[in-house]
């Protein structure tokens, strides 16, 4: 694998969700989580336009109406309607929503009873089966990544780091810099060299303070603020894994409002992730047919996953397809077969083989990584794809 397609991979995997402590554990739980008796997944947008209990317990009524819909016997139906009665209830016990959405995993006989609040939009599902559906809430914490807004001058340093659509942190660091002085002559040229190497110190201190937040929660994208000449030092004294991290210069000022800054550079990054995915996209479909590199197209992708040949599992945002797979996780395909051509089983059939390979790549230590939506679009065309580990 390329040079330049490592530190891609390398950066696309700074700052998301599987960098998270608060979501390693939870992501564990759940993609080892399996019952015949199935486990209910839902994800309830509570859109700010229909606050109130009643609304979003209305929009929950609607998630369940087409999965009563489907064929199940009797047995089955009495599992679902227990665990919608469950998800119902935790809903209806809420004082107020816990989140812009949230995520809900539900199964008695496996023992999971999972509440996730997000803080961000989701596109709401409903799914009865006897794994967690998992790929709408890693795409949806992929493309929340966690980023740090740096306004710099002279005198003081604010660091705004936003995660999962929230601020995370704030600070703001003082500069040691002196006011102006009017003596002039020899005294005032000792005074500017004081003043220039306390602004190398101060930059010195901000990014020690970047380095302490990344080493502690990985920063995915730098924006930076403030005059050109302050951060003319500050960007030299940033070393290469930062440096390669800055996503651009915003303009904003010193004392401007949290929600303004945060704001003002939202469409950077937005812009940034578009960059850096169609850039994923290009290097994906360079290395397809040389040997050991890479896999697009549904057929050699999911044969590849099958083989545990995949480092990177490369996906569209929202893309379905109905497929095969064995329970074992011998062999996972879009054809038409009955039996694994691996162990012999008899393989099962699934309306999303997408939520299928999103698993397969978790239980084989395979990153995970969903486009922003136009690089998604450009691969879309083919399918999707893979990064190869040989």
């Amino acid at each position: 694998m390329s040079t330049a397609t490592e530190r891609v991979m390398h950066e696309e995997s700074r700052g998301t969700l599987l960098e998270d402590g608060r979501f390693e554990a939870l992501l564990h739980q759940l993609v080892n989580s399996e019952h015949d008796k199935g486990i209910l997944s839902v994800y309830l947008d509570i859109d700010p336009a229909i606050a109130g209990r009643q609304r979003y317990q209305a929009a929950l009524m609607d998630l369940w109406k087409p999965l009563r819909a489907r064929p199940h016997d009797a047995w089955m139906r009495g599992r679902l309607e227990y665990e919608i009665e469950g998800i119902t209830g935790e809903v209806r016990r809420w004082e107020q929503a816990p989140g812009r959405s949230v995520a809900m995993f539900f199964s008695g006989p496996a023992g999971l009873r999972a509440v996730v609040p997000l803080h961000f939009p989701v596109r709401p599902v409903a799914r009865f089966e006897a794994r967690p559906v998992l790929a709408p809430l890693i795409a949806a914490l992929d493309e929340h990544r966690r980023y740090c807004v740096v306004i710099f001058d002279k005198e003081r340093a604010r660091l705004v780091t936003v995660f999962l659509g929230q601020v995370e942190d704030e600070t703001v660091l003082q500069s040691d810099i002196i006011g102006r002085t009017a003596v002039g002559g020899f005294s005032q040229s000792n005074y500017a060299r004081h003043r220039e190497h306390q602004l190398h110190e101060h930059a010195r201190r901000t990014v020690e303070h970047l380095w302490a937040i990344d080493r502690t929660r990985p920063i995915h994208a730098l924006v930076l603020g403030g005059p050109d000449e302050a951060l003319a030092v500050l960007r030299r004294a940033l070393p290469p894994t930062l440096a390669r991290a800055v996503a651009g210069t915003v303009a904003v000022e010193m004392f401007a409002i949290t929600p303004d800054v945060v704001h003002r550079v939202t469409a950077l990054e937005t812009s940034t992730r578009e960059t850096e995915d169609a850039q994923l996209v290009a290097e994906l479909v360079a290395a397809t047919g040389q040997a050991g590199r890479a896999a697009v197209g549904w057929a050699d992708a999911l044969q590849a996953l099958g083989e545990g040949r995949v480092h990177m599992l490369v996906l569209p945002p929202g893309i379905t397809r109905a497929g095969i797979y064995c329970a074992e996780g011998h062999f996972i395909s879009v054809g038409e077969m009955k039996f694994c051509p691996v162990c012999g089983g008899q393989l099962q059939a699934s309306d999303d083989i997408t939520e299928t390979a999103v698993r397969v790549a978790m239980l084989t230590d395979a990153a995970v990584h969903f486009l922003a939506p136009a690089a998604g679009d450009t691969l879309a065309q083919r399918g999707i794809g893979a990064f190869l580990r040989y």
